[in-house]
This record gives C-alpha cells, structure tokens and sequence, in this order.
C-alpha cells in the first residue's frame, strides 16, 4: 500500500479517536457558550491592542499588563474553555505520539546528529 494511502487511513483513525471527539465536542460545547466566547473576544481584543501599542513604540503600563492576565485567568477558569484547552491538549499529545514513532520508525528523530540518517555521523 503507498505510503500516502495509508496517511489518509491514519488521518481518518485520528478523527474517530477518543481524543478528537472528545475535542470536537469540546469546542462546539465552548463556541455555543457565550461567556466563553466573550472572554476570548475580550482577551483578543486586549492582546491586539497590547500588541499594537509596542509595535508602535508606546509603553505598556502595568495596569494594561495587569488586565491581559486577568482576563487570561478569567479564560482557562472558565469551565468550557478549560475543558476545550484539556481536550486540545490530548489531541496534541496523540499527534505529537504519532509523529515520533514516524520519525522512530523513519529514522528521521529531531536531535539526531549526522544529519544523513546513519547513526555514525560520518556522511562523507
């Protein structure tokens, strides 16, 4: 079977995981509560004005600073978002699972030194 053909039946396997449905449902359960929604509205909004008054040299007071977190920690205790960043981050630990044991299996492990995929480092 060609390599491609069976990223498309891991892709497929992914989407009908534990993980992924559970994420899925997660953001939906988050995008229909509108407390939810508004405080990453809220928190967006800040971090973009934030944003934009450094990149335009203006300081950023402490207060400024001060009401980004607030709204942060306002977010992740909301009990819909922190559920959709609980499942998000189980979803992202079944990729990043995936990926090393492609890369196991491939050879191609990040951090390896030789570059070439030989375990001697001597490519010449």
């Amino acid at each position: 079977m060609h390599p491609l053909e069976l990223a498309e039946q891991l892709g497929e396997s992914i989407l009908a995981s534990d993980e992924y449905q559970s994420f899925t449902h997660a953001q939906e359960i988050m995008e229909q509560s509108d407390a939810a929604v508004s405080l990453i509205e809220n928190f967006q909004a800040q971090q973009l004005a934030l944003n934009n008054k450094q990149s335009q040299g203006q300081s950023i007071t402490p207060e400024l600073v001060e009401e980004l977190q607030t709204l942060q920690r306002q977010m992740v205790e909301n009990q819909e978002i922190k559920a959709y960043l609980i499942a998000r981050q189980k979803v992202d630990s079944l990729l990043a699972a995936v990926n090393e044991t492609i890369a196991r299996i491939t050879g191609m492990e990040t951090g390896r030194s030789g570059g070439c995929g030989d375990c001697s480092g001597d490519c010449g």
